[in-house]
């Protein structure tokens, strides 16, 4: 059985583009692959992804060193092998946020520590570090206020152009989404190269055209959920 993690890292807010979009895309992806397992990792739930201080290092430090743990120690490295070995067991990711900053939630990044493991999600070798998640797909559906990914190649070369000559762009630009650019790095990081993408942009920017950006959404949605 396949299996479909959900990480949805969104606060809940009312009105949400992004948490719109991403129920309606696995609506759509239950609907026409009904013998898949969907699970749902909210990251902002009431305990919150593990955590990564003071507690954990001196955990893995002394799980290392074969040292005795404390009961919390023990509690904290046991909810991180549950995230990790739920992580690693699905077949197919699908991450929904908003943009916050042109970067992603520090949830969403501190998720993505947890992740990275050695041995795990990649390895070292002679000839650099290598991913050990293959076979496996990632679709990213984020909502951002303004518009950055439109222009495609073309917006990208005329930001370039207009930085270098010290003018200030009025047009976004997909190196402006920094969260976007840092999820696709972890994933092939982690040796998977299937990363789909859909973007909700310009709702604030563009607040009258609020419903077709909306609508657009929702249709690119619901194809590329039947394709996932």
């Amino acid at each position: 059985m396949t299996q479909v993690l959900v990480i949805q890292a969104h606060p809940h807010i009312e009105n949400s583009l992004s948490l719109t979009v991403g129920e309606a895309f696995i609506d759509k992806y239950r609907q026409t692959h009904p013998n898949d397992e969907i699970i749902t990792r909210d990251l902002y739930a009431a305990d919150g992804v593990p955590a990564m201080n003071d507690l954990t290092m001196n955990a893995w430090r002394k799980q290392h060193m074969e040292e005795p743990l404390t009961d919390d120690e023990r509690t904290l490295l046991q909810r991180h092998d549950e995230w990790l070995n739920e992580f690693i067991n699905a077949d197919k990711y699908v991450f929904i946020n908003p943009m916050y900053n042109h970067f992603l939630p520090a949830e969403l990044k501190q998720y993505l520590d947890l992740t990275a493991i050695a041995h795990k999600t990649f390895k070292y070798t002679d000839h650099g570090s290598v991913g050990l998640l293959k076979n496996k797909k990632v679709i990213h559906i984020q909502a951002s206020g303004d518009v950055y990914h439109a222009g495609g190649k073309w917006a990208t070369i005329k930001f370039l152009i207009k930085r270098a000559f010290g003018v200030k762009s009025t047009g976004g630009s997909s190196l402006m989404d920094l969260g976007d650019m840092y999820l696709t790095n972890m994933m092939k990081f982690y040796g998977i190269d299937e990363i789909d993408k859909l973007f909700i942009e310009g709702a604030d920017a563009h607040r009258d055209q609020l419903q077709v950006i909306l609508d657009r959404a929702l249709v690119e949605a619901s194809t590329k959920a039947i394709n996932f």
